[in-house]
Parts: structure tokens; C-alpha cells; sequence
């Protein structure tokens, strides 16, 4: 490991901001000693993030206090993060694996929104298990490349095995803290780094090197999967992702990449496996105009006639809002109702109605069960679902779509239509304009 500081300075450029993940284990406290030796080098702003995760009880307070010790002794800023892990898992129904990854996120995520760089201490034994247990889950060539780098992430140690880690500990006098369920088969991982592998390299003695290259010939064949990816066919707006049915029509490996792409766009980027990519090109090819599949995450995937859609499912806004003149609040955005004197001039974003055809029951709101809608110029009412279906409009949309209605009568549906039971005519007194430029 004589080469590692050379390598983790090749990271780091003058006036940088670093956070690092810091446990107080050994691959952590060698990442800790190696950038404290790197400010000799390089000037840079160096911040520690230890997550004390509520499992180990006295134990788990122990390694808060040793890393908290340590960077107040050699003058490094650091911030222990407290968490129920197990409360929290318990709460949101996942394992304390998913729930401990979610808690570290959300720790760092502060300091990567403010652009600074993070530095974990992932070795190759991680590597190795990572590899294995996606392969186990069912993932495809994208979850065998193992621990993968994005923008902002730095692993300095992945390259090394624990043993090499160990004695460079030894050989540089670098104390750390021991995790006592390190020992333990309970988590899925330490059942791999404890039972699987030490049984296999039995036979094959050299199976964390071998398995972190299979991981790296991976990496190479998602490289060359990516580059035969067409962004054209990638459509992104406010509410969805939306894909060209002709990428459906490639190489199954170049659709498995075109639908993780469309998760990762969704903000999500764990949880997604082979199983899930083989049900969705199954759902394209079968499924009729408008159906909906769920993936992990409240990620849905709806099919359109020529088109996939990716988006992630939101609470739908419940409130109602009276309708008056003068400003309208809803969904914290504004509508101004005011009579016109002038002249009408129909133009995007305005609406003119008969005031007095307005019921004085009329709210804002989203739609609901049972909405019916007569549009201006049609035969008769419909239902408000089959009127959006008319119009092409996604699930994604519907529920942000803001309706003045009274009781299950849509009167106008914002940015597309009103109803004829509201339109002006000869015998109207009262005009009045929707001005509602400022949603669009």
C-alpha cells in the first residue's frame, strides 16, 4: 500500500471540501489517517461524519466517542449523527440493512448538495461481497459490477484487501475500534463475509481478487451497453420520464440499460433487479394503453400507446379551496379572479366565464372519484378520467391538474378546457377572467 497516499492525492486539489465517512474501524481510521497525512500535501477542507447507528448500545457510543476523540486530538472538525436504526426499519417495514443505508445518506447528503467530495473507506473484501450478494438477489450485469463510484464519491481503498488494510494499520500504529456483529451471520452480508466466501476459498483460494476483477470486466460491459444508449430517446419533464417505444425494440441488454437509466432519473438508484427489468419489458410488449406497474420505491411505470413512462407516485393534494374574486391560493400557487370591463382577449393562460353561472358552493381542487366534465363544445358530460385519457394526458399528471368544480361538476380544467355550462353568452351580464399564467 505504498503507492495509496500518492493515488488519494491524485483526488484532491487545492481549496477542496472533503467529508468523510468515519466508523472508527479499521478500513475508516486508515481513510482518516491517510487524508489527515494529505493536508501536509494539499489544502483542503476536511469534515467527519461518524453515523452512530442506535444497534450496538454501549458499544455503538464507544466508536462515537473514539472518532470524536480522535479528530478533536488532530484538529479535525467532526459531527456524529444519532440514529434508531432499528426503531426506523421497524416504522418504514425494511431491514435494518436498508434502514442503516438510508440513515448514512441522509447524513451526507447536506454536505454533497454543497459540492463537497466524499471519501468512504470501501476495501476489495467489500467489493467481492457486494458482487456476490447482488448476483445472489437476481441482478443483471449493472448490479455485478459491485460498488460503483458516482459523481462526488471517492473510495481510495477499494484496490486493497483487508489484510493489506490490517498491516498498514500495524506497520503505521493506527488504533481503531472493533464492531462485535462483524462476527455475526444475522445481516445478509456478514453471512456472505463470514460463511460463504471463507467456504469457497477453501477451492479457490483467490476468490476476493477474482470476483472484484469479474466486477471490473462488468464495469466494462455496462461502459459499452451505455455508450449504445440514444438520450434522444429520454424525454424528461416536470412530473415523468418519458421513453420512445423504439428503444424497446433494441438489444435486451441495451433495454435493461434504458430502464435502469429511467429508474436512476426517478432519483432512486437501489432496489432494482433483473426480475423487475424482465416484468417490464413484458409489461411494454403486453400491456394495454395506460396500465401501471409498480417498482421499488413508488417508482411507476405506465405504457402509453408510443411511449414508457417512468415517475415517481406523490401524495395527492386533498385540500379544497373556496372560489372567490381577487387572489386564489392553491397547491401554494396563485389564481387571479377578476370581472372584465375591457375587451376579451383570449389568450394562453386566461380564461373568461359567466359569473353568474358560477354555483356559490364552486372550489379549487384536484380531481376525484365520480368528476364529470361537459367541455365546451361537445355533445355531453363524460367522465373527467376519460376526458384526460382523450387528451392524452399521463397518471402522472392527472392528480396535479388544478379544476374548478362544484360537487362532481368540473367547471374548468387549468391549461386545457371549461365547461359549456360556464361560457359566456348573449344574455350574460358579468364576466369574469381566470388569470392562470403563473401555474403554467
Amino acid at each position: 500500500m505504498k503507492e495509496v497516499l500518492t493515488n488519494l492525492l491524485k483526488s484532491i486539489n487545492n481549496n477542496d471540501r472533503i467529508v468523510a465517512g468515519v466508523s472508527g474501524g479499521v478500513d475508516s481510521m486508515v481513510l482518516l489517517h491517510l487524508l489527515k497525512n494529505a493536508r501536509e500535501y494539499k489544502n483542503f477542507e476536511l469534515q467527519v461524519v461518524h453515523v452512530e447507528h442506535g444497534i450496538r448500545g454501549k458499544e455503538s457510543l464507544r466508536d462515537a466517542n473514539f472518532v470524536s476523540n480522535f479528530c478533536n486530538i488532530n484538529n479535525i472538525n467532526c459531527k456524529v449523527v444519532s440514529a434508531n436504526v432499528p426503531q426506523i426499519a421497524s416504522k418504514n417495514k425494511q431491514t435494518v440493512e436498508q434502514a442503516a443505508r438510508e440513515v448514512r445518506q441522509k447524513a451526507f447528503a447536506p454536505y454533497l448538495n454543497k459540492g463537497y467530495k466524499l471519501f468512504l473507506a470501501h476495501n476489495k473484501n467489500d467489493q467481492a461481497e457486494t458482487v456476490l450478494m447482488h448476483i445472489f438477489r437476481g441482478s443483471g450485469i449493472d448490479g455485478a459490477r459491485g460498488i460503483v463510484d458516482r459523481e462526488g464519491f471517492y473510495r481510495p481503498l477499494l484496490n486493497y484487501t483487508k489484510d493489506e488494510i490490517i498491516e498498514y494499520a500495524r506497520n503505521n500504529n493506527i488504533e481503531y475500534v472493533e464492531d462485535s456483529t462483524n462476527n455475526s451471520v444475522e445481516y445478509s452480508r456478514n453471512f456472505i463475509r463470514n460463511k460463504i466466501i471463507p467456504q469457497i476459498s477453501q477451492i479457490y483460494p483467490n476468490i476476493v481478487e477474482n470476483v472484484a476483477k469479474f466486477a471490473v470486466f462488468c464495469t466494462q460491459a455496462e461502459n459499452f451497453a451505455q455508450e449504445n444508449v440514444d438520450m434522444q430517446w429520454f424525454k424528461t419533464t416536470k412530473t415523468h420520464i418519458s421513453i420512445n417505444k423504439e428503444a424497446f425494440d433494441s438489444h435486451d441488454i441495451i433495454v435493461a440499460k434504458v430502464i435502469k437509466h429511467a429508474y436512476n432519473l426517478c432519483g432512486e438508484f437501489a432496489d432494482l433487479e433483473s426480475k423487475h427489468i424482465q416484468l417490464i419489458k413484458e409489461f411494454v410488449k403486453q400491456c394495454k394503453n395506460g396500465a401501471v406497474y409498480q417498482l421499488p420505491h413508488s417508482i411507476v411505470v405506465e405504457n402509453r400507446n408510443d411511449s414508457v413512462l417512468f415517475y415517481k407516485a406523490t401524495k395527492k393534494d386533498e385540500s379544497k379551496n373556496k372560489f372567490v374574486l381577487g387572489e386564489n391560493c392553491f397547491c401554494g400557487k396563485k389564481i387571479f379572479v377578476s370581472k372584465s370591463d375591457d375587451q376579451i382577449e383570449f389568450k394562453k393562460g386566461c380564461y373568461f366565464l359567466d359569473y353568474h353561472k358560477i354555483p356559490q358552493n364552486a372550489v379549487w381542487r384536484t380531481r376525484e372519484k365520480g368528476d364529470m366534465f361537459h367541455k365546451l363544445g361537445s355533445n355531453g358530460s363524460k367522465k373527467l378520467n376519460d376526458y384526460f385519457t382523450d387528451k392524452k394526458i399521463c397518471l402522472a399528471d392527472r392528480d396535479s391538474i388544478v379544476l374548478l368544480a362544484s360537487g362532481s361538476n368540473v367547471l374548468a380544467v387549468l391549461g386545457y378546457d371549461i365547461a359549456e355550462s360556464v361560457k359566456i353568452d348573449s344574455d350574460t351580464l358579468d364576466v369574469i377572467k381566470i388569470d392562470y399564467s403563473q401555474l403554467l
